[in-house]
């Protein structure tokens, strides 16, 4: 009765709180009888009392109208915020419907390769064949057992059996030669991707073989592995072992030989432990050996199991096949090679010398006949250095920014040049010798078709913060007003300074103080393509007669030196400089600070310097110190790695408090190591930042660092490192005062480094992790910055990159991923050597500008209003990454919609390419709806 007492009075949802439904059944029942619609829930059930079942049962009252009150529920889950769908739910269905084939080989027009290792194969039509495969220690663990210096290497028995398939696609059953030239190593995760590919036979039947690989993302180059020449013929080698062990040999006591080889760097898993028992008979090494049975029923899949040819190679160390013994060799150089037996388990082999450095290999079956045969293996050292370079991040991932001479302009400049402010590089002199119509001002009611804006400060000496902030807010109350003057509309800004940038290793930054414009102004040209070139001298007079060029040299950026112009690139480090650099390693006794310690990258470091670097005394700083979210957990996890970790609130950009906190360092562990990784975003577009967003990103990057590197200077540091951006170097709209700031940062360590001091700035790309400084990015945010040529960096990645800059000499490096292959987006001149954008141009549609134009000056003007609606409503829906305009409405605010201040940027941008108008970036804030 109490039941349909609470049906008639309107409740239609019944939840259960006890160990297991008792009362629900009879519930339910009661409700049945009364055709009433209402839902009955039990909290937990028997056997199933943990949070997945409560967790399961609030999901059912909430979506059945029960009023949740979260955030109890989240509290010390570690949850946050995401960003929802910029529109309500449609409840539409979005399942991707499958492609057929998609998954198969032939849909795609190849064949299958029938390998564990390789997918697809192709034949050419000249005779020649292509196969294609990735190669991953998550579909393929057991090759994660194949390690030489604490780096996972493809075994060089791999890149055989890949040959081996190759020649039996061909008939081509015997690989005369096969020369292993880099070693393949296999990423923790990720995968690689290889092609092995077969020329067409010469006239005496020999197909030339070659193997590359590249890792498996967009911004990888091939790497060739091995080359070859594959034929046909058989083994010249009648022998067998069918005498086992062999008469008269000598029995050798393995025991400890694998703890023994992994002691000279040859990091061997179970897989590859394959060696069981071995002989000697005079100068010639017999063996027996097997796969482990968990990989018996693969070995069918291979001509002969990579492992069970690699567990052959390790006998070799039992014999005196080499000049020079005890150094960790890898093979080098396959000499007629034969396989004449596929699917072994075991095998039997003898090896003998066959000249320097060289073995003879036969490999038998358990009756002795042959599996495999090789004439000769050569096995070549290797620097075990080399490898641990390469484990540790690869140093061609970091970039370096290159100032690449342009040559000499001879087109004479044409145009009137006005001067604004002070010059004290005497540029309206140079100009007028150059012949130009200069005026000193644009206030006379004529409009210039160039405007030089001089931006120079003293030279030489160290700025205070406050004046680089001055700087910076000066420059972009310039900007801001010439920008909003429609007189200017098609005058071009020409921003010079002098000093502000080091353009090679010898140079320094001898105008420190402005050296925060150019980032504000590389944020500014992304945000109003074509408005400004920004331009540095040097101080030899003759770089003002230079600048009249500018223009023609059709670069956004240019470097003035003498009498030549160079433009920046970005290119990867090249490996062998970077290596021969001598850094000196963090000492584990002394003490490293890191400034914004409590953050997401900060802890990252942290973890990294603890558990990667030895670091044993750490000193974490952060507005909010041990208050911060996390911090307990952070230095708990610290000090359970060995650490001594101190985490402690103090604002580095007040000089006495840094004052203060380097005081409280212990002599017995001095400072040894600064990372300042501190910084705040305060996002705006050009035209409507203010001086307080400006000292909002400026203070704790620009006034900290500053304070460190002054504070410091009587330190014995082994690094100075720099949280920098590649928003300072590329640009980024909606971000000139962090651009500012990180460009100032940038100049900051070639200045250090100039005088002989400790500095890296690193200006990282963006990271996958999300952090205070990325959290409010959503996946068409990435999308639209890896249009445009950069894509996010894994943790992992992060971390290695980190790595390579603390062994680099460089004062700055780029450490970020590059895309190839760019999108539609605008590619960043610096990125010209890296990103190949598209060759060609969209084909014009309704929306190109004359084809609009044409359009409008037909129609009514209820047509002309509906036009231009649906071309805004397309290139918002582009924007925010939906599929349609459908769900853009023109009565929606566009900060409802979802907009920030980089997507008004590009939303903006479109719209000016696409009706040919310039437009103010301020667009969507000055007309707040579609």
């Amino acid at each position: 009765e109490t039941t349909r007492l609470l049906l008639k009075q309107g409740h239609r949802l019944f939840v259960e709180a006890s160990p297991h439904p008792v009362l629900t059944i009879g519930l339910q029942e009661t409700i049945d009888t009364t055709e009433t619609k209402a839902t009955t829930i039990g909290t937990l059930r028997r056997d199933e009392g943990g949070p997945h079942r409560f967790t399961t049962a609030l999901a059912e009252a909430f979506v059945h109208g029960a009023p949740v009150q979260w955030p109890p529920f989240f509290t010390d889950t570690n949850a946050r915020q995401v960003e929802l769908p910029t529109y309500a739910f449609q409840r539409q269905r979005y399942w991707l419907a499958p492609v057929a084939g998609s998954g198969d080989p032939a849909g795609l027009g190849l064949d299958t390769a029938d390998h564990p290792l390789l997918g697809a194969a192709l034949q050419m039509p000249d005779g020649g064949a292509v196969f294609t495969g990735r190669l991953s220690l998550q579909t393929q663990p057991w090759l994660a057992d194949h390690a030489v210096a604490n780096t996972v290497l493809l075994p060089g028995t791999v890149f055989v059996e890949l040959a081996i398939r190759a020649g039996d696609e061909v008939g081509c059953d015997r690989i005369e030669e096969l020369t292993l030239q880099a070693p393949l190593v296999l990423p923790d995760k990720g995968a690689v991707a290889i092609q092995v590919r077969l020329d067409t036979p010469d006239q005496t039947g020999h197909r030339t073989l070659t193997i590359h690989s590249r890792t498996d993302n967009d911004n990888a180059d091939w790497t060739q592995h091995a080359t070859g020449t594959l034929t046909t013929g058989t083994p010249s080698s009648t022998n067998d072992l069918s005498a086992w062990p062999p008469p008269g040999a000598e029995p050798i006591d393995l025991d400890g030989f694998y703890p023994g080889m992994a002691e000279a760097g040859y990091g061997y898993g179970p897989t590859f432990q394959g060696l069981q028992a071995a002989w000697r008979q005079g100068d010639e090494i017999f063996a027996e050996v097997a796969l482990p049975q968990q990989a018996h029923e693969q070995a069918t899949q291979f001509g002969i199991h990579p492992a069970l040819l690699d567990a052959t190679l390790h006998a070799i160390g039992l014999g005196d096949f080499f000049d020079t013994p005890g150094q960790v060799r890898l093979p080098f150089a396959w000499n007629g090679l034969s396989l004449t037996a596929t699917g072994a388990t075991h095998a039997r082999v003898r090896l003998a010398a066959a000249g320097p450095d060289a073995v003879e290999i036969l490999v038998a079956d358990g009756s002795g006949r042959s599996v495999a045969e090789a004439e000769s293996l050569v096995m070549r050292p290797i620097a075990l250095d080399r490898l641990e370079r390469t484990r540790s991040g690869d140093r061609n991932s970091l970039l370096e920014l290159n100032w690449v001479e342009l040559p000499a302009v001879t087109a004479p400049a044409t145009g009137r040049w006005s001067v604004v402010g002070p010059d004290s590089l005497g540029l309206q002199e140079g100009l007028a010798q150059a012949g130009l119509q200069v005026s000193d001002s644009a206030d006379d009611g004529t409009v210039p078709d160039v405007l030089v804006l001089p931006c120079v400060s003293s030279p030489g000496t160290t700025p205070d913060a406050e004046d680089v902030r001055a700087a910076v807010s000066r420059t972009l109350s310039s900007v801001q007003q010439w920008l909003s003057d429609e007189r200017f509309a098609t005058t071009r800004m020409v921003v010079v300074t002098r000093g502000a940038v080091a353009a090679g290793p010898d140079e320094t930054v001898s105008d420190l103080t402005q050296a925060g414009v150019w980032g504000l102004l590389r944020s500014a040209q992304s945000e109003h393509p074509d408005r400004f070139t920004l331009v540095d001298l040097d101080a030899d007079e003759s770089s003002v007669k230079v600048l009249p060029a500018v223009l023609a040299a059709n670069e956004p950026q240019l470097v003035i030196r003498g009498e030549t112009m160079r433009a920046p690139r970005l290119a990867y480090r090249d490996a062998d400089s970077a290596a021969r650099s001598t850094p000196r390693a963090l000492a584990t006794d002394g003490t490293v600070l890191i400034t914004g310690g409590t953050g997401t990258l900060g802890g990252l470091v942290a973890r990294h310097l603890v558990a990667e670097h030895g670091v044993r005394h750490l000193l974490l700083t952060s507005r909010r110190g041990p208050d911060a979210p996390g911090a307990d957990a952070l230095a708990a996890e610290l000090t359970e790695l060995g650490a001594q970790v101190t985490i402690t609130a103090c604002d580095t950009a007040d000089r006495s408090a840094v004052t203060k906190l380097l005081a409280t360092i212990p002599a017995e562990h001095p400072l040894t190591g600064v990372i300042h990784a501190a910084g705040v975003l305060a996002d705006g577009v050009l035209d409507s930042l203010s001086t307080e967003q400006v000292e909002t990103v400026l203070r704790p990057k620009v006034d900290a660092a500053l304070h460190l590197h002054e504070l410091t200077q009587n330190h014995d540091l082994a690094a100075f490192v720099l949280f920098s951006s590649a928003a300072g170097v590329l640009g980024a709209p909606g971000q000139a005062n962090y651009a500012a700031a990180n460009a100032f940062l940038d100049a900051l360590a070639a200045r250090r480094r100039a005088h002989g001091l400790a500095a890296t700035s690193i200006a990282w790309g963006l990271w996958a992790e999300a952090s205070g400084m990325t959290g409010q990015l959503n996946e068409h945010d990435i999308a639209r910055m890896s249009r445009s040529g950069l894509t996010p960096l894994t943790t992992e990645q992060g971390l290695a990159l980190l790595d390579a800059a603390l062994t680099d000499h460089q004062p700055l490096v780029v450490a970020a991923r590059v895309r190839t292959h760019a999108g539609s987006a605008a590619v960043p001149t610096m990125l010209r050597g890296l990103v190949r954008a598209p060759s060609r141009r969209t084909a014009a549609s309704a929306a190109d500008t004359s084809v609009l134009q044409r359009q409008l000056a037909t129609a009514s003007e209820t047509e002309q209003q509906r036009i231009l609606t649906d071309l805004v409503r397309t290139h918002v829906a582009t924007v925010l990454g939906h599929t349609t305009p459908d769900n853009i409405t023109t009565d929606q605010a566009f900060k409802e919609l979802g907009f920030d201040s980089l997507t008004a940027v590009e939303l903006r941008n479109r719209l000016t390419t696409t009706t040919g108008q310039r437009l103010p970036a301020t667009l969507i804030f000055d007309h707040p709806t579609p």
